[in-house]
């Protein structure tokens, strides 16, 4: 068995990541209301899910490890998400 990814999950994980980027610069060039916002931190979080999962390979660490970062992406979610309504608030 083979630890590390293959060419093809790299460049569909590429591909994936090049299309949630373009997702984000949509939702930075619409700025209406808090939709583009929820969905460039979506594409963000999936965007940073990809790298830990696959080019990390995180997918093939134990579960401590993979709950911790899942848990930490959270968190920074969660404070980037809420200080955008707190500035919208304003």
């Amino acid at each position: 068995m083979n630890a590390m990814p293959s060419t093809t999950t790299l460049l569909r994980a590429w591909g994936l990541m090049m299309a949630l980027t373009a997702l984000s610069l949509w939702a930075a060039i619409a700025d209406q209301g808090i939709a583009p916002t929820l969905a460039a931190m979506a594409a963000g979080v999936l965007k940073a899910v990809l790298i830990l999962w696959v080019y990390l390979n995180l997918r093939k660490s134990g579960s401590g490890w993979k709950s911790v970062f899942i848990a930490f992406l959270a968190v920074i979610a969660a404070i980037v998400v809420g200080a955008d309504l707190v500035g919208r608030l304003r």
